[in-house]
């Protein structure tokens, strides 16, 4: 049987919309609100390695929320043990399955 099934809390970071250069909207992500979900199951899913003119590391995990956790979208981050996750793509819809479902969302890191 798996362990650490819905015992991972993750923070939930989402980033204010400023003025930019040439009136753009950017999102501030130097002071994001953050937000604790606990009872989360966070899972590497994969990863991989380009050694060219530079190193990168590219990690890709799935984040499945509780039923009645704040909805992420894919304009969030994620932080889990100490690294920030980005968003992968358009998260599933949670009210799609029922009520106690809980959302499921992609995530990356890069480094490098």
């Amino acid at each position: 049987m798996p362990g650490h099934i819905g015992r991972q809390t993750v923070a939930l970071l989402e980033a204010p919309l400023v003025a930019g250069a040439y009136n753009k909207q950017v999102r501030d992500w130097a002071h994001p609100a953050s937000t604790e979900v606990g009872r989360c199951t966070v899972d590497i899913t994969g990863t991989s390695e380009t050694k060219n003119a530079s190193d990168q590391t590219v990690t890709t995990a799935r984040l499945d929320l509780p039923a009645r956790a704040p909805r992420v979208t894919e304009w969030m981050r994620v932080s889990w043990q100490g690294r920030t996750w980005e968003v992968d793509g358009v998260p599933s819809d949670p009210e799609e399955t029922g009520p106690l479902a809980g959302q499921v969302v992609n995530l990356r890191e890069v480094a490098g």
